[in-house]
């Protein structure tokens, strides 16, 4: 994998990949409020991360999601470095899933699949997830081990 990018003085960071979409990153020096910072970067990437696994999983389990939407809560430490000390991710699913399906797959893409995730958390991220299922809130800043257990 290979990625690069420049400095635009009046669009922040750009991805710079031929036949690629870009990407604009905020960057201090240029406001750019309408743009991702790299830690929203990184929270958007472990929920993408982790939905691409659930989803997956999903499939190979035959169990027919009609919706999927995930969102992450973040904290960022107030000190530099100030790196995400706290992420929840939200998985809210609708569909032909049971509980036990989507715990299982929760649980397997945050403690085995998703290498966002759990790079987030060697790097000292606390990450939690809930789960809404079908309308109904089941579960609230979960450990990803309880998924396994709960499954």
């Amino acid at each position: 994998m290979k990625v690069s990018f420049r400095f635009d003085k009046e669009k922040g960071w750009v991805t710079d990949v031929p036949d690629r979409s870009k990407v604009y990153i905020k960057d201090s020096i240029v406001e750019r409020p309408d743009l991702f910072s790299s830690n929203e970067h990184l929270a958007l990437a472990m929920g993408s991360c982790t939905s691409s696994d659930v989803i997956s999983i999903f499939k190979k389990m035959k169990a027919e999601y009609t919706s999927f939407r995930c969102e992450v809560d973040a904290d960022r430490a107030t000190e530099h470095p100030k790196t995400i000390t706290k992420a929840d991710i939200h998985y809210i699913i609708d569909g032909n899933v049971t509980k036990e399906q989507a715990y299982k797959a929760i649980g397997l893409s945050l403690t085995k699949y998703c290498s966002v995730s759990i790079l987030a958390r060697r790097g000292g991220t606390a990450l939690t997830f809930s789960l809404t299922l079908n309308g109904e809130r089941l579960s609230n800043h979960l450990a990803p081990e309880q998924a396994v257990q709960t499954s």
